[in-house]
């Protein structure tokens, strides 16, 4: 018996499981987006509903984004510093990416479309799906976004050559926005909420028919995966056995 080949065949049989599951969560969530009705918040705001919700992004204020510096309701950021450390055990070079700052901020807005809807994180706001406003590779060591975090004791320290990554997404005022979750009132206003425990809830810049067709594709892959990982890892436990 191959002890190496038998923990490899039910590593492998252990993440068909994972996928297994996994796919089945989205499948779940594909459901809930499918028989998800369409909202229409023009009546008046009483007690809570769930569905989903098509607007235009509209706020009194705007907060700027911190990599990008566009005007937005809400955005998420992160800069990662790449390190390269020597694997003693193979005498080769290791290569990390280490996040040295992220940050997310958010302006109460709403969403317009049939009635409005508002999102305010002091009721706790849904998860949000940005598009992508900035996405570099920055090595110039005076570029301030870096600047900060390069180090700079040491001869080598200032000869070497930087690397960061640097990552932010946003939701734009004026653009079209989808959003499927539960909504509450409150005040004579409805506001989104987090969705809880099997609700699912995001606010995305991306149209339903995208969120569903990437929702679908997505378990659909899984659930191919999950397949193929339980194949391969029943063969390897038969020849691990033989």
């Amino acid at each position: 018996m191959n002890t190496g080949e038998l923990v490899a065949g039910i590593v492998l049989i252990a993440l068909s499981v994972l996928f297994y599951f996994s796919s089945r969560a989205r499948k779940s969530q594909a459901a809930v987006i499918d028989s998800a009705p369409a909202l229409d918040l023009t009546q008046p705001a009483q007690g809570r509903l769930y569905g989903k919700f098509q607007g235009v992004l509209v706020a009194d204020q705007t907060i700027m984004t911190p990599y990008s510096s566009q005007p937005s309701v809400a955005w998420s950021a992160y800069l990662q510093r790449e390190k390269r450390e020597l694997d003693d055990d193979t005498s080769s070079t290791r290569t990390e990416w280490e996040t040295v700052w992220s940050k997310s901020a958010s302006t109460p807005f709403r969403l317009r479309g049939a009635g409005e809807l508002w999102f305010d994180e002091r009721g706790g706001l849904p998860p949000i799906d940005g598009r992508s406003t900035f996405n570099e590779n920055i090595h110039d060591r005076d570029n301030p976004i870096i600047a900060p975090y390069v180090a700079t004791r040491g001869l080598l320290a200032k000869l070497s050559r930087p690397s960061f990554h640097a990552v932010e997404t946003a939701l734009l005022p004026g653009e079209q926005a989808f959003f499927v979750g539960p909504v509450e009132a409150v005040n004579g206003y409805w506001v989104a909420r987090r969705g809880k425990g099997k609700e699912y809830s995001v606010l995305t810049w991306k149209s339903e028919q995208d969120v569903r067709r990437n929702v679908h594709g997505s378990g659909s892959f899984q659930v191919l995966l999950s397949g193929i990982l339980l194949v391969a890892g029943i063969i390897v436990l038969i020849m691990a056995l033989t």
